[in-house]
């Protein structure tokens, strides 16, 4: 088994902009296990688009290495390390692999009969 990379992840609250991006995004959520693939896999990062903040049950799904810049970092203290440490330990102890958004995002549109 390969060993699975430590994420120092950002705090909640914090905004950021993806690769390729220029919409700031907030950072709602962090550690998420899917079933949108398959197998099942994770992600680092759940957010919304900001200022708009969360419509309908629109998530945007994303890992660490998307970041492009950070604007903000949101509110961190002593409890958020510990969970930042019980995220990384469960995923290091976790069947589950770090989805690829690149390769993902790419399946999406095929199924949709996009191209790009």
């Amino acid at each position: 088994m390969k060993e699975k990379e430590r994420i120092e992840y950002l705090p909640l609250g914090s905004i950021v902009i993806l690769r390729g991006g220029v919409q700031k995004i907030v950072i709602n959520a962090r550690g998420l296990v899917t079933a949108t693939t398959t197998p099942a896999g994770y992600f680092d990062y759940g957010g919304s688009l900001y200022p708009q903040g969360i419509i309908g049950d629109q998530i945007l799904y994303f890992n660490h290495k998307d970041i492009a810049k950070i604007v903000f970092t949101g509110y961190t203290d002593d409890d958020d390390k510990m969970m930042v440490d019980n995220i990384n330990e469960w995923y290091e102890n976790s069947e589950f692999e770090r989805i690829d958004t690149e390769e993902w995002n790419r399946q999406r549109r095929q199924e949709r009969g996009e191209h790009k």
